[in-house]
């Protein structure tokens, strides 16, 4: 029996659509040749280019991360993917991880061409998207193995912190122009 993987990301601006394959549900990283029927789902997905300047990454505390918000009214932190630096912009409406493919050849993660089975048409251009399995992810005291997560090749201008990230912290709160996370 096949389940449909759906990802959702939205950011701020321009609207995009995404075709998803059918994963098995025994192996949601894997994907069903042609032969064996790929279903495909449509999902929204917005995307935006930051326009301007990158902002001072927060630090982490043992347990916990505060960070203001950007002067273009969102949330960026850092977060370690495999041992490296990634900036991400947390993103609530985001379902997955979502990685571009510089950041994710940062953290060591190389897709082969044949796992970007999906395409992603954003503001930035269409691009191929592939799934795959974070081997460790570490942020505001948490060491999360084996999450699962979209790679996109463009179309994006950061990385996305979703919520089956957010999921695994403790809390995440909004207060007064600042995010904290434990």
């Amino acid at each position: 029996m096949f389940a449909n993987a759906i990802l959702r990301a939205a950011v701020l601006s321009g609207i995009a659509t995404a075709s998803i394959a059918t994963l098995g549900e025994s192996d949601r990283l894997g994907f069903v040749p042609a032969a064996e029927g790929i279903a495909a789902a449509a999902v929204p997905i917005i995307a935006t280019q930051p326009s301007s300047p990158s902002p001072p990454l927060p630090m982490t505390e043992p347990a916990s991360l505060r960070t203001d918000r950007h002067s273009d009214g969102l949330f960026y932190v850092q977060a370690k993917v495999n041992g490296k630096p990634i900036r991400f912009l947390v993103d609530t409406g985001a379902s997955y991880m979502v990685l571009t493919d510089a950041d994710a050849r940062s953290a060591g993660i190389v897709m082969d061409r044949d796992k970007f089975v999906g395409r992603v048409s954003t503001v930035g251009g269409d691009a191929a998207m592939a799934w795959t399995r974070l081997e460790r992810i570490e942020l505001a005291g948490h060491d999360v193995r084996g999450l699962s997560a979209v790679v996109v090749r463009d179309g994006l201008g950061v990385s996305l912190l979703g919520q089956n990230m957010l999921a695994k912290l403790d809390s995440v709160t909004l207060t007064a122009g600042k995010l904290h996370l434990r």
